[in-house]
């Protein structure tokens, strides 16, 4: 089989908010042709929030261990180690050249990340036809393009662009209340991942219409849980849990299979080394999907997840196995953090002073079979005493094994840092 092209996109804050997830008042009928087609996985991400999880796609590997464990842009300034590879810098070891449209975010400076082509511009239709001109340029090698959407993040006035849809009704997460201010919230959020779903089957139609979508690997996935109260920016798995979804005919991603062993966003580079034979960087942290798609493999037994820095520091670990969430919690503070785009929609009105938990706990600890939504912490409780012991020591051997800078002590951000130099001598 030749090198397969490689088309990857990726959305802000969408979760798995889309219809092959089960959310079927938002229509996604292209995610829905590409899940039918392909594979759908039962996958999170390493990280809550943009930038870290977007780190860890690129690499492979935990932000506390490529480097970015906070926001990159403006004054937070968090960066990948100059030692990181990321997907283009992988693929070129196997021919490939490669171009990125749209939202980048993984490193400070988007050239950093590699590519031969780089476009930050935001409009759909320069996107498309940038990508069409990219792939028309040298039709001889392999390509990887990948495209960061803006949707779903939030914008403006804190919504998501103001055009509804709901007229297959509204899903409201069991974690958030069910009030005419969240409803609002989430019309306008499904009207935004349809246009999404629209997105991409415009890019989708690119390949089509070169008669290239069979040759080419297309994988959709999200950063992180969406941007509502308890989702983004928690551990909680409406923070973590993302749609991943890859479509390459003849291979193990393919003909809708849906495993249910755990998947990490962190597999997509050994997933593409897999099918490309490019040149593994050392320190790997995640695996090829393809023996769980063929159903080879189980998956993951347990994924570890961390946030350092948001809008503040606010570090915490977790690990999630296939009924138990365990978090340690490093630092007091609020027990949820609303980031400011957050604060001003309606689904944060309706819960504003009735969050839970309202200050953080040292130690978190969830029964997922029976307490899906996180509300009972059993830490503590002398029933579970073997479970939160078994889940702490293996928390703790990631943490050592990975080299977790939390182990030193408090982590210094860029910005103290940058602060701390004009006063030591």
């Amino acid at each position: 089989m030749a090198l397969p092209n490689v088309l990857i996109i990726t959305t802000h804050d969408t979760g798995r908010f889309i219809e092959p997830y089960g959310v079927g008042s938002v229509a996604t009928p292209n995610l829905s042709r590409l899940a039918g087609e392909g594979a759908r996985f039962n996958a999170y991400t390493t990280a809550p929030q943009c930038s870290p999880s977007r780190a860890s796609l690129t690499t492979g590997r935990y932000p506390h261990a490529n480097g970015t464990m906070g926001l990159t842009h403006g004054e937070h300034r968090w960066d990948l180690h100059p030692n990181e590879r990321t997907i283009p810098q992988i693929l070129r070891t196997a021919g490939y050249r490669s171009g990125h449209w749209g939202v980048e975010h993984a490193a400070r400076d988007p050239l950093r990340v590699g590519n031969d082509v780089y476009d930050e511009g935001r409009d759909m239709a320069s996107i498309v036809a940038g990508v069409g001109a990219f792939i028309d340029a040298d039709p001889g090698r392999p390509f990887v393009a990948q495209i960061g959407l803006t949707e779903t993040h939030r914008v403006g006035d804190h919504g998501f662009g103001g055009v509804r849809f709901d007229a297959r009704g509204i899903t409201v997460p069991g974690y958030l209340v069910d009030a005419p201010d969240t409803r609002a919230d989430l019309a306008d959020f499904q009207g935004c991942v349809h246009r999404a779903d629209v997105h991409v089957g415009q890019l989708v139609g690119v390949l089509e219409n070169r008669g290239l979508l069979d040759r080419t690997l297309v994988l959709f996935v999200s950063d992180h849980g969406i941007a509502f109260p308890r989702a983004k920016c928690t551990l909680y798995d409406p923070g973590i849990e993302i749609f991943l979804i890859a479509r390459l005919p003849g291979t193990a991603l393919s003909d809708g299979v849906a495993p249910t062993g755990l998947a990490s966003i962190m597999d997509v580079v050994p997933t593409l080394i897999d099918l490309t034979g490019a040149e593994p960087p050392s320190g790997l942290h995640g695996r090829s999907l393809l023996p769980l798609a063929a159903g080879e493999s189980k998956g993951h037994a347990e994924l570890f997840v961390e946030k350092t820095y948001h809008s503040y520091y606010d570090p915490m670990r977790g690990v999630r196995t296939a009924d138990w969430k365990y978090i340690r919690n490093f630092e007091a503070g609020l027990g949820v953090e609303i980031p400011t785009d957050i604060a001003g929609g309606g689904a944060y009105r309706d819960l504003a002073g009735r969050l839970e938990p309202s200050v953080h706990a040292p130690v978190e600890l969830y029964d997922l079979r029976s307490d899906p939504h996180e509300w009972t912490n059993l830490a503590g409780r002398p029933e579970y005493g073997s479970v939160e012991a078994e889940l702490e020591a293996r928390l703790a051997s990631w943490m050592h094994e990975t080299g977790d800078p939390l182990l030193d002590g408090p982590v210094a951000s860029p910005f103290y840092r940058r602060a701390m130099r004009g006063l030591t001598r």
